[in-house]
């Protein structure tokens, strides 16, 4: 699925690797503008974040909050 490599873009910070910082408004406007243009839905973004993040080994809870904070930003662009 295309814009896969911006998800980390939105939630890595290399000062912190391994940390899981709140969903960085300035580099998500790259995602939200790959996704937009690729005809990516909500929830295709969704399942990307998901992914992402257990890959990473987020736990449900924070992969829950990381969404809540995406949804906002994201789903009125891409519905």
């Amino acid at each position: 699925m295309a814009c896969e490599n911006l998800v980390a873009q939105c939630f890595l910070d290399e000062r912190a690797p391994l940390a899981v910082p709140e969903l960085n408004r300035e580099r998500a406007l790259k995602y939200l503008e790959c996704c937009y243009q690729q005809g990516l839905s909500w929830e295709d973004a969704e399942h990307q974040i998901e992914a992402f993040l257990q890959q990473r080994g987020v736990p449900h809870q924070g992969i829950v909050r990381q969404l809540h904070l995406a949804k906002p930003l994201l789903q009125p662009w891409l519905d």
